[in-house]
């Protein structure tokens, strides 16, 4: 490899994976911490970008019971890749320290505060709030914040701005830098509309009543409202302390979307019902007159039958139209493929749009493959094949600096390759979407099939 330098900590013992399709493959963890230096590049990286290209996925530490061990609930560990000036400058990757896996690790309990459900295993996403790293996790965890080269430093209030825990998906609003979130924790009862700010303080802007818990993965925002899911998987008692996954779906709910006035006003709060389904990833939402459209991932179900991972059908890309008018809500399939992890360009958040991007799934989210690039205006849809034994993960749109159009820019993402038994980073032109990439960066491990990233372009 070049001049790679690999640093490697000690190893932590793999956990048990003869029985759990989410222990085993590229779903298995990764035992040690990495650091490569002058990675090797086929073609050419954009000299313009600069920064770091991350992600962060579940890596449980030491055996798990394949029975009840849960994707969802694997200790986190952030990747990074630093390019700058045409060159892949590291590789890094790195354990997320909680109270529940410091000792295992050999590590002390980070300082600062705690909060709500889950011990604070932030596994789930990696963000830039306020110039700091901070990987989030929902469900009443506290942003873990990280150093530039991905070490835990310590759980967040954001300088004691947050009441309670925050959210694994937020979204960001291009007109006014304000991140928007909803966050929910058991044993509360009502769901948070927050917004944090382009300084990294939250604001609650409003508790909406929800003595049920449900479990809100992801939200979205038009230039009129925020957003509820109100679907049929909530928080179950009965599932506490048997050593799995305590959210479960509920056939006698009703599945509704609240619209929210972005105010906060609750008198104004509106509930649309929904189709019977699951949607953890909205790709994006806008107001289209008197209507809202929002473009979703369609799940059947989510935990009715599997408790150890999404396995339950075939997930695809729809989009609902609500009619204000008359509260019906309307629903037109753009792409039938199962798929998964949708992306756009950031800018139109909570604006209409254009193209989005996904990679495929399979019907147990196991069968990652190809990325594909969504025209929702002209209803076409192309696709970058991944290439034979390699599966690609979450596609991330990067606009290129000046750019007019809105698929001016690149998409990156992280592939597992099975001929090697590690994984690259791919940056694709997104106009010319089924050629080549136009840069491959070999990474010297494996990047686990974990959840979301971004982007994060250094300080100018």
């Amino acid at each position: 490899m070049s001049t790679a330098e690999l640093l490697e900590r000690p190893a932590v013992q793999p956990a048990a994976a003869r029985y759990n399709p989410y222990l085993e493959g590229n779903f298995a963890p990764v035992v040690s911490e990495t650091t490569a230096f002058d990675l090797p590049v086929k073609g050419r990286i954009p000299e313009e970008l600069i920064g770091r290209f991350l992600r962060i996925g579940p890596n449980p530490v030491g055996p798990q019971d394949p029975a009840t061990y849960h994707w969802f609930t694997g200790t986190g560990m952030a990747h990074g890749l630093r390019l700058n000036g045409g060159r892949a400058e590291w590789y890094r990757n790195r354990f997320i320290v909680n109270d529940h896996d410091a000792p295992a690790l050999g590590r002390p309990n980070l300082p600062g505060p705690r909060n709500g459900f889950g011990g604070g295993n932030a596994n789930t996403n990696i963000i830039d709030m306020g110039g700091r790293t901070f990987a989030i996790v929902e469900a009443g965890g506290l942003p873990v914040e990280l150093t530039y080269g991905l070490e835990s430093v310590a759980p967040s209030r954001l300088d004691g701005t947050l009441p309670h825990g925050f959210t694994a998906h937020p979204k960001v609003d291009s007109l006014t830098g304000e991140l928007h979130a909803l966050t929910y924790q058991p044993g509360l009862q009502a769901i948070s509309y927050v917004t944090v700010d382009k300084a990294g303080h939250a604001r609650v802007v409003a508790d909406i009543p929800a003595p049920h818990c449900p479990m809100i993965h992801d939200t979205a925002f038009t230039a009129r409202f925020a957003i509820i899911l109100d679907l049929p998987v909530h928080f179950d008692m009965t599932l506490l302390g048997k050593g799995g996954f305590p959210f479960g779906w509920d056939d006698k709910m009703t599945p509704r979307i609240g619209l929210l006035p972005r105010s906060g006003d609750l008198t104004g709060l509106r509930w649309i019902e929904a189709p019977s389904c699951y949607v953890f990833h909205v790709m994006n939402a806008f107001d289209d007159g008197d209507q809202v459209v929002m473009d979703v991932v369609r799940h059947p179900k989510m935990f009715a039958n599997e408790m150890r991972g999404p396995s339950e059908g075939r997930p695809y890309l729809v989009r609902w139209r609500i009619d204000l008018a008359t509260g019906g809500l309307s629903e037109t399939t753009l792409d039938e493929r199962g798929l998964e992890f949708p992306r756009f360009n950031d800018a139109r958040a909570g604006q209409s749009y254009r193209f989005g991007y996904t990679v495929a799934a399979g019907e147990v989210m196991q069968e990652f493959g190809s990325i594909h690039k969504h025209d929702v205006e002209k209803g076409v849809n192309l696709t970058h094949e991944a290439g034979a034994g390699r599966q690609m993960l979450e596609p991330v749109f990067i606009a290129r600096d000046g750019g007019a159009a809105e698929d001016d820019g690149w998409i990156m993402a992280y592939v597992y390759d099975a001929n090697r038994d590690a994984s690259d980073v791919v940056i694709i032109d997104a106009q010319d979407f089924e050629a080549p990439p136009v840069a491959t960066i070999a990474l010297p491990v494996r990047v686990p099939f974990g959840f979301h990233g971004n982007w994060i372009a250094d300080p100018a």
